[in-house]
Order: C-alpha cells, then sequence, then structure tokens
C-alpha cells in the first residue's frame, strides 16, 4: 500500500496542478463555496503534505528492507527459493541414508525374536507391495468417472513378465540370504562381508559377457579381500552361516545385475519407469518367495510366532515391527535407486562407501557387538577397498567413454 501511494502521489499531484493552471488559464474560478472546489483543493493539499514526506518514506522503507519509492526491489528478494525438483536428489540421498540405517537395525531386531529369516524376507516384500499398490491405486476424481493415482501403474503381457523372471529368481533369492545372514550374525560383520560383491561381478562379467576390466580395478579388489578375511578371521562372533549365506547373496545379486543389463536393452510394456520396473520385480519375487519360505519354515511358523507375540506383550508390537522394517526396505531402495541414478560415479562410490560405514558404526552401537582392533581394521580395509574399486571402474568407463568419442569424430 505504501509502494502504490509513494508511486501515485506525484502523478496526482502534477495533474491537480494542471487542471488549477489550466482554469486559471481560461479565466474559470472556483466560485465561492462549491463542494467540487473544495474537494478539488483537499486533494491537491493531500497530494503536496504527500509528497513532502517522501524522502523519509524512502528513508523507512530501506531501514526494513521494503520497496522504496523508485519501486525497486532490495537484492536479497530476489533470490529464488529452491523448488521441490531441486531437492529431489538431497531428499533421495537423506531417506537413502536414514532408511537403510533403520532398516538394519529393524531387521536384526525381529531376527532376534523372530527366526525365520525366509518367511521374514517375503513378508518384507509382502509389505512393499501393499506401498506399491497404494500408489498405483486409482482414485476417483468425480469428473465423468475419471480416475487417478500418484504413480501411473504399468502394464505388462506375459512375455514381459517372462522376460523379467530371472532377475526377479536372483532378486528373491539375493534379499532371502540377506536376510538370514544377520539372522546367525552380527549386522556389522554381514555388511563387511558384502563388500565382497564386486569380486563376484568383475568374474560373472569376464564368464559370461566376456568383459575385462583394467588391472588397476583387479588390484583394488585385493585389499578387500584381505580386509573381510581379517574381519572373518578376528570377527568375536563369528558365524559360518552368516559367512557362507552372505557370500551366496553376493554371488545373486551379481546375477540379478547380469540379467539386469539385458532386459534394460529391450522394449518391455508401457509405463515402464525404473522405479515401476522395480516395483514390477519386487511383486513377482514376493509370488516366487512366499512358496519357498512357507515349504522350508511353515511346519514350526505358527508355535514361533505365537511364542514372538508373547514375548513382546501383543499382536500389535509385533505387526508393527513388521511393518516398519518392511516400509523401510522398500523406501530405502527406491531412495538409492533415485539418489544414485542422478549423481555422478565418484559421488555414488563415496555415498555408497559412507552409507555402509554409516551402518556398520551404528548397528555397533545399537547393539553393542564386540569388536577387535583386528576386526576392525580389516573391516575398514574392506570398506575402503570398495571405495577404490568403485573409483577404478569410474576411469575405466570414463576412459572408454573417451575411446568413443575419439573413433566416432574419425
Amino acid at each position: 500500500m505504501l509502494a502504490i501511494l509513494t508511486a501515485y502521489a506525484p502523478v496526482h499531484t502534477e495533474a491537480a496542478q494542471g487542471r488549477r493552471r489550466s482554469a486559471v488559464h481560461h479565466g474559470h474560478h472556483c466560485p465561492s463555496g462549491s463542494p467540487t472546489c473544495g474537494r478539488r483543493l483537499a486533494l491537491q493539499k493531500d497530494a503536496q503534505q504527500l509528497r513532502l514526506s517522501l524522502p523519509e518514506l524512502d528513508v523507512a522503507l530501506r531501514l526494513r528492507g521494503g520497496i522504496t519509492s523508485a519501486g525497486a526491489l532490495p537484492a536479497a528478494s530476489s533470490r529464488r527459493l529452491p523448488t521441490l525438483e531441486s531437492l529431489k536428489v538431497p531428499i533421495a540421498f537423506a531417506g537413502w541414508y536414514l532408511m537403510s540405517i533403520v532398516y538394519s537395525v529393524l531387521n536384526k531386531q525381529v531376527l532376534q525374536v523372530w527366526t525365520f529369516p525366509l518367511t521374514f524376507s517375503a513378508v518384507q516384500l509382502l509389505v512393499g507391495s501393499l506401498w506399491i499398490a497404494m500408489l498405483w491405486m486409482p482414485v476417483p476424481t468425480g469428473k465423468e468417472g475419471k480416475t487417478v493415482s500418484l504413480r501411473e501403474p504399468p502394464r505388462l503381457s506375459r512375455a514381459d513378465v517372462k522376460q523379467l523372471m530371472p532377475v526377479a529368481i536372483f532378486l528373491a533369492l539375493g534379499h532371502a540370504l540377506s536376510t538370514v545372514a544377520p539372522a546367525y550374525g552380527t549386522v556389522a560383520f554381514t555388511n563387511v562381508v558384502k563388500t565382497l560383491e564386486p569380486l563376484f561381478t568383475c568374474a560373472l562379467a569376464a564368464v559370461f559377457l566376456g568383459q575385462i576390466f583394467s588391472p588397476l580395478v583387479y588390484l583394488s579388489l585385493v585389499p578387500v579381500i584381505a580386509g573381510v578375511i581379517v574381519a572373518s578371521t578376528n570377527e568375536v562372533s563369528f558365524s559360518m552361516a552368516s559367512l557362507v549365506s552372505g557370500l551366496l547373496s553376493n554371488l545373486m545379486f551379481a546375477l540379478r545385475a547380469l540379467s539386469a543389463k539385458g532386459v534394460m536393452g529391450s522394449q518391455l510394456g508401457k509405463s515402464l519407469s525404473p522405479m515401476n520396473l522395480y516395483a514390477s520385480l519386487t511383486l513377482i519375487a514376493l509370488a516366487l518367495l512366499t512358496p519357498l519360505g512357507l515349504a522350508i519354515e511353515g511346519p514350526q511358523l505358527a508355535a514361533g510366532t505365537a511364542a514372538t507375540i508373547a514375548e513382546l506383550g501383543g499382536v500389535w508390537p509385533f505387526v508393527r515391527l513388521l511393518l516398519m522394517t518392511g516400509v523401510s526396505h522398500y523406501v530405502y531402495n527406491e531412495c538409492a535407486f533415485v539418489a544414485l541414478s542422478a549423481v555422478h560415479p565418484v559421488t555414488h562410490a563415496v555415498a555408497n562407501t559412507v552409507k555402509r560405514i554409516a551402518v556398520i558404526i551404528v548397528s555397533v552401537l545399537y547393539f553393542r557387538d564386540a569388536l577387535t582392533l583386528k576386526g576392525m581394521l580389516g573391516s575398514a580395509v574392506a570398506v575402503m577397498g570398495v571405495f577404490g574399486y568403485s573409483l577404478a571402474k569410474a576411469h575405466d568407463g570414463r576412459v572408454a567413454a573417451e575411446t568413443a568419442a575419439a573413433a566416432k569424430k574419425k
């Protein structure tokens, strides 16, 4: 309102004076007692007073950071606020880190009281599937029977599902074995064993794809292997079942990565965004893993579940734990996908290394796991070895891209 008055006052004053000069010039004078003439004189007086107060008004507005009589905006007010799109990657990183730590802690908590890792892994996928269904669920808009959903669901044919089946099988087995590993060992030790996944990836890529990396990539695997060996031999709560399960899960996830490469290069379904692809694989993996878990753990499941409910003090605390674990598992995987697909490979390497270190430290502190000095050093060497491997792979990718670009120019 002050800015409008400030801009309007000189114009109004000049107009009033112009009308007065015009009236004098033509010999027209305001008759005494005329209401019109009285209003005109009052307006002229108000305008004159407002104009005289403009310097003080300018000073006051500048002191308060407001708009001056010239209508200029202060420099601070011209800064743009961050948009939702610009916050997408930071939010994804925060969700990935937080949900990964939450999942690791909750997963171990459940396995301490409910020792059915295969069934539990299926339950996690079930909760994730319910989350997906909520995102895909059509909601009526009230306009001619039209519906809208938070995320457009994909459309897959039987041939598409058949093509996704190998990837889903390896995802289901890898997830199940990753759940078995911490059931018999510590979360920290399981994460250290998981650092060996690049070793399986390199070996399988050479065998099935004929892909050979630079010597630097293979040299970076040496500290990873050495670190895991040192950590395993000095682990206070060492478990052979945890070690074998972790190694087999590495194999399954490496096979999943290789089989997914072929799927990514083909045209599959409609509205199959990367997030919808992961969601579709989750649903197929659930259908595969549920009968496997029930077949192996089914006979003891009822009695074990009843004992767990009694130990936790009711059905709801048990269900709440399952729901929280399933949601954190799905959200951290989806956030990781969004975060890592939007950054440079070196940033990916740093972020993934820091995330693994954070999970190990938080789990050790939360569960008060005993660690020897050699065990800690071995774990640190293994994790940093994975970081070096990621940097070496990024360097290989950059060299390959530069070589391809040079070949195109020729």
